[in-house]
């Protein structure tokens, strides 16, 4: 008689458990998409934000360029008009350091999720692993988000094979 509890579970209990992982894994990799994939949309916002704050500079600048040209017709005076055009290009000066700005924060968004891809390749091959040998490997414990009410992970069953002999079949796998 074994006192593996691996060995004493039934196939309904077994299929149970790997769904239950099964769904847990899942539940990691979407979770991990999310959270790599926001901090990629946050850096899309403050760029595109500073594009559309430089594109409000400009149209305001395009209102002080009529300005200037009317003033400048009317008054052909050098100081009314000059104030004018350097407000203007100033404010043009500002909307090209905005736009600038903009473009350098859109060229740091990473559009695919890398960690994520790497997780998912790691699975893939423990998985790969685990069909090949199975009962090698012992399963990871759920992370702390996703466990019921809080529970301690469960230590792993490792078998205690002190000896270094190979386990006794029965006659019904023989």
């Amino acid at each position: 008689m074994t006192t593996d509890p691996r060995q004493e579970r039934t196939l309904g209990q077994l299929v149970a458990s790997a769904t239950q992982d099964l769904s847990t894994l899942v539940r990691s990799e979407i979770a991990l998409a999310k959270a790599e994939l926001s901090v990629q949309f946050k850096k899309a916002g403050v760029g595109g934000g500073l594009l559309a704050a430089a594109g409000v500079v400009a149209f305001y600048s395009v209102y002080f360029i009529f300005i200037t040209i009317a003033e400048g017709i009317q008054a052909l005076g050098l100081p009314r008009w000059l104030s004018f055009l350097i407000v203007t290009v100033f404010m043009l000066l500002v909307a090209g350091v905005l736009a600038a700005l903009g473009i350098r924060k859109m060229k740091t968004v990473k559009p695919s999720p890398d960690k994520t891809i790497a997780e998912a390749q790691q699975t893939v091959a423990a998985l790969k692993s685990a069909a090949e040998n199975p009962g090698t490997t012992v399963p990871a414990p759920r992370p702390e988000w996703d466990r019921p009410n809080g529970q301690a992970p469960a230590a792993p069953v490792v078998p205690a094979d002190t000896t270094g002999a190979t386990a006794v079949t029965s006659s019904r796998d023989a």
